[in-house]
């Protein structure tokens, strides 16, 4: 028998974190999926004019442009402002779920192009209790609330925050379809896709698309109404519809302003007078050593299926960038990188980009095509990555002549990550350059077989 927990509550462009743990997975899965951009008209013919009928497994061409459109949009916003609604955020109901969440939000992207957000509000954090106001500032790895009852500021690791009861309500505003670096990733690759209809929102008119494994009946879809003046979403539905389970759940925008002036000092939580700071800052990165540090053996394929070695590569400088179709500082990086490959042709240095977290290959090649890339792609480099000790993507590996790290750079910054990634290079072509002018020494020196000292005749250091 079907228990229904049927909450019409007005939410989701994302739930409370834990709060469902198949929403969890959907998003997980987001993350690592693709967008199926290449869809064939009826009989596998891709040339047709006709519509087939949307049923199971069927994606509509204008619902996929609607939401490519409306993903574009969100891309390119520099800032956003609006007022939010949660009658319920999560789907487990009774006192698992914050109630009647009212806040504003004001987002600002900083300088990688990541959302920071400002969210300050008023919710029930359990069942039948009163209100309770929230203050926040998130910025990726942190958060920064204001406890009024406590007269402190805090700042804590977003891992550790999340956790808190009192900052449950904004984890169900945090909005990944809008500030993450894929956004309307986990729609756009839904089996089904199709416009039902238009309709106002707050008094904005949009057009209504539902994405998800079904039109109706069993299966979990999002219900989008999807703005027609700025596209962006102002309502997004949450539908799960099992046999375990029926819930909608809902998040609802209204008053939004898109691109107006705001800075990030305007957002940043201020400590207010006579209040305490406790700041845990979060952990950085561990540093990777790099010099000297040897480049473990690999064996990648390019699309074409050629393949690229540590040791096909030896005796030349090469750039490798560790990137994923879902990351967008990755794909900013790009056009940059593509001119410093350029600029270091015909010096011999060798470029690529390897994949990393990709559900298949197809995803890549359109991406690819879309953007002229011409920097060969690498595929499936997830071992690599590991065995470099590659903690964020896009992350550069400039490995020297002789196979060794000489930098990795990460992240991406406009204007100065190339600049690293350049004196990285120059650095490797000068080192190689010294040891091919160095007389021959029992250090450098090989035997009459080609191998270094130390490896057997016959058998070369690197494979």
């Amino acid at each position: 028998m079907k228990s229904l927990l049927h909450v019409s509550a007005v939410l989701s462009l994302a739930l409370v974190s834990g709060t469902c743990l198949a929403q969890e997975h959907n998003d997980q899965q987001a993350d690592r999926g693709k967008i199926d951009a290449r869809l064939p008209g009826p009989g596998g013919n891709p040339g047709t004019n006709a519509k087939p009928e949307v049923g199971a497994g069927m994606q509509d061409a204008d619902a996929k442009a609607l939401l490519e459109k409306s993903r574009d949009a969100i891309m390119k916003a520099k800032t956003l402002q609006f007022d939010v609604t949660a009658p319920q955020i999560g789907l487990m109901g009774g006192d698992r779920s914050p109630k009647n969440v009212k806040a504003n939000m004001r987002l600002v992207r900083n300088d990688t192009g990541q959302w920071l957000m400002r969210m300050t509000g008023t919710g029930m954090v359990a069942k039948e209790t009163a209100p309770t106001e929230f203050d926040v500032f998130w910025e990726r790895q942190a958060i920064t609330w204001i406890d009024n009852q406590a007269k402190t500021v805090y700042t804590r690791p977003f891992g550790q925050a999340r956790q808190l009861k009192s900052l449950q309500m904004i984890n169900g505003l945090r909005m990944p379809n809008i500030t993450g670096d894929r956004p309307l990733g986990e729609e756009l690759s839904q089996s089904v896709l199709k416009i039902v209809g238009t309709e106002d929102v707050g008094g904005v008119p949009c057009d209504v698309v539902i994405a998800g494994t079904s039109l109706e009946g069993q299966g979990n879809r999002k219900k989008i109404w999807i703005a027609k003046s700025d596209s962006i979403p102002r309502r997004i539905d949450n539908i799960i519809d099992s046999k375990l389970i029926t819930a909608t759940v809902t998040l609802e925008l209204t008053n939004l302003k898109l691109d107006e002036s705001i800075s990030r000092e305007t957002i940043e939580v201020k400590t207010p007078e006579g209040y305490a700071v406790d700041k845990t800052e979060p952990v950085a990165p561990k540093p990777v050593q790099l010099t000297k540090m040897s480049v473990p053996e690999f064996d990648l394929t390019q699309p074409d299926g050629t393949k690229v070695s540590k040791a096909s590569l030896a005796g030349s400088v090469a750039v490798v960038q560790f990137w994923g179709t879902w990351s967008n500082p990755s794909k900013r990086s790009h056009p940059e990188l593509m001119q410093l490959a350029e600029q270091y042709k015909d010096k011999g240095v060798k470029f690529f980009l390897a994949s990393v977290r990709e559900k298949d290959a197809e995803g890549i090649a359109a991406y690819v095509k879309e953007n002229n890339i011409t920097i060969p792609v690498l595929l499936e480099a997830d071992t690599l990555a590991e065995k470099i000790d590659v903690q964020s993507v896009p992350t550069v590996l400039v490995m020297g002549a002789d196979g060794a790290n000489v930098k990795m750079v990460m992240n991406y910054l406009k204007d100065q990550t190339n600049k690293e990634i350049g004196e990285a290079i120059e650095s490797a072509l000068k080192e190689a350059a010294e040891k091919k002018a160095a007389p021959a020494t029992p250090e450098n020196k090989t035997d009459a077989s080609g191998a270094a000292p130390g490896t057997a005749p016959g058998k070369p250091a690197d494979k």
